[in-house]
C-alpha cells in the first residue's frame, strides 16, 4: 500500500523500510522461522477458523503490548526516569530528528513495523536457531534451546537501542539506565513467551500493541 499511495514520513529511514529488499529480507527470515516452528515445542498459531483461539491470542498478545506501551510512557511522562531519557535524547539530537508518522496512515506503518521487527528479533533468531541446534540430537534439548535462544535475543534490541540510540555503553552508565535496559530486556523476554504459547502471531500483535500506545498516536 505504501509504494501504491505513499504517505509522509517525517524521516527518509522511514520510508527506507519500505524498500521490497529490505522488507523481503525481514519476512523471508521470519517465514523461515515459522517453517521450522514445529520442530522448537512453540504452539502451532491457531487456524483461521478458530476464532476463539484468536480471540484468546489477540486478548493476551495485543493486551500486554497496550501494557508494555502504557508503562513506556507514564515512565517519560510520570517520573524523572522521563526526564533523565528526554536529556540523553536531546543531548544527541534525538528529540528533534525523530517524528512519528501521523494517523491514519501510521496504524499501517507501524504494523509493518511490527512484522519486520519481530521477524528480525524472535521469529528468525528464536526458531531458526532452536531447529539448527537441535536437528543432530533429533529434537532433545528443544525447550533448552529455545528459552536459552529466546533470552539472548531479548538483548538484542534494548542493547542495540542502548548503544546506537541513546550512546551509552553496553547497558547504560548509571543504575536508573541499568533498569531502564533490564525492563526492557523483561518486556522482550515476554514477546519470547507469548511465542512459546500462542505461536507465531503473537509477538507481532503483542508490538503493534505497544506501538500503538507510543508510536501511532502519539506526536
Amino acid at each position: 500500500m505504501f509504494h501504491v499511495h505513499p504517505w509522509a514520513t517525517p524521516i527518509k529511514a522511514q520510508a527506507d523500510n519500505f524498500q521490497w529488499a529490505l522488507t523481503g529480507a525481514y519476512v523471508a527470515a521470519g517465514a523461515l522461522g515459522v517453517l521450522c516452528l514445529p520442530w522448537t515445542k512453540a504452539a502451532h498459531t491457531p487456524p483461521v477458523s478458530d476464532g476463539r483461539g484468536w480471540m484468546r491470542m489477540g486478548a493476551w498478545s495485543l493486551g500486554l503490548g497496550l501494557l508494555y506501551g502504557a508503562m513506556d510512557m507514564a515512565i517519560s511522562r510520570l517520573t524523572p526516569w522521563g526526564a533523565h531519557l528526554a536529556a540523553v535524547d536531546r543531548r544527541n539530537g534525538f528529540s528533534t530528528t525523530f517524528v512519528n508518522v501521523h494517523p491514519p496512515w501510521s496504524v499501517l506503518h507501524y504494523f509493518h513495523a511490527s512484522i519486520i521487527s519481530e521477524s528480525a528479533f524472535r521469529l528468525g533468531p528464536i526458531l531458526i536457531l532452536t531447529w539448527l541446534v537441535t536437528r543432530p540430537t533429533r529434537g532433545r534439548f528443544e525447550a533448552v534451546a529455545f528459552w536459552v535462544f529466546a533470552l539472548l535475543s531479548a538483548f538484542i534490541e534494548p542493547i542495540e537501542k542502548a548503544i546506537m540510540v541513546r550512546k551509552w555503553g553496553l547497558f547504560g552508565e548509571t543504575p536508573m539506565e541499568h533498569l531502564l535496559t533490564v525492563e526492557s530486556v523483561a518486556w522482550q523476554f515476554v514477546f519470547a513467551v507469548l511465542l512459546r504459547r500462542f505461536g507465531w502471531a503473537a509477538p507481532i500483535l503483542a508490538r503493534f500493541g505497544y506501538y500503538l500506545v507510543v508510536r501511532c498516536f502519539h506526536q
